[in-house]
């Protein structure tokens, strides 16, 4: 999954989004659709590995630990 910045702040999305997770917020999106957006983020943060770079290792592990958080959070909800 390729990144690209988001058209008003400059943040980086997933080639799939047309904005960031805030900047969908704050034009209205709903909760649903910004889950979607910051999972689709954190998944192309991890995906997005090519070189052997401490920021990129630091990036991933952050987007590792967002999903887990998210999931970890379902679960409590779900019991």
């Amino acid at each position: 999954m390729n990144r690209k910045k988001c058209p008003n702040c400059g943040g980086k999305i997933p080639e799939t989004l047309g904005l960031c997770p805030d900047c969908m917020k704050a034009a209205g999106a709903g909760p649903v659709e910004i889950a979607a957006a910051e999972e689709l983020r954190d998944i192309a943060a991890v995906l997005s590995i090519t070189a052997e770079t401490d920021g990129n290792i630091k990036e991933a592990l952050q987007g590792i630990l967002n999903i887990a958080e998210r999931l970890e959070g379902r679960n409590k909800r779900g019991n």
